[in-house]
């Protein structure tokens, strides 16, 4: 399994779009909307790099988005 999280600039009055699009993604697990440089964070879990490819395509196809810059996890732990 490939997790990578996407960060994501969007264009002013389109946050609620933007939103709704990334949760129907095949791949996007989690939308967080955020403070800082960034105005969306969407957690992404795939198969494979072609599927991480694939979604990350599907998301700057996106109406609204201005910028997106993915990170690829390499290593995660859970701490509860």
């Amino acid at each position: 399994m490939i997790v990578a999280y996407s960060m994501i600039i969007v264009k002013r009055g389109f946050l609620e779009r933007v939103t709704e699009e990334l949760s129907k993604i095949r791949g996007v697990t989690r939308v967080s909307v955020v403070t800082g440089i960034y105005d969306v964070v969407a957690r992404i879990e795939v198969e494979s790099l072609d599927d991480l490819y694939r979604v990350s395509r599907e998301i700057d196809s996106i109406d609204g988005i201005e910028r997106t810059n993915t990170h690829v996890v390499e290593k995660e732990r859970s701490i509860e």
